[in-house]
């Protein structure tokens, strides 16, 4: 095997490695999207209630490749590995 495979072989590996991690986003913690969502979108989305501040009905968190996906009574979002709500 040349040097030039071997460095291709290392560069192929060490991108499907970093693609791997982040398509897993083992740093995103269920909670912590949980609680990003429910501070910025809860009020705005019905899932509490804008006169008393009751909560409706919660949000469930799910992995989904290169982040997570935030489902909630009236829809869902899509938080992504950098924190970006969509």
């Amino acid at each position: 095997m040349s040097t030039r495979q071997r460095k291709t072989r290392f560069i192929l590996f060490i991108s499907l490695a970093v693609l791997f991690l982040l398509a897993w986003a083992p740093w995103m913690s269920n909670k912590a999207v949980h609680d990003k969502v429910f501070n910025e979108r809860a009020k705005i989305d019905g899932t509490v209630d804008k006169q008393t501040g009751e909560l409706i009905c919660d949000y469930n968190v799910m992995w989904f490749p290169f982040g997570r996906y935030v489902a909630g009574c009236e829809g869902g979002y899509f938080v992504t590995f950098l924190g970006k709500i969509l």
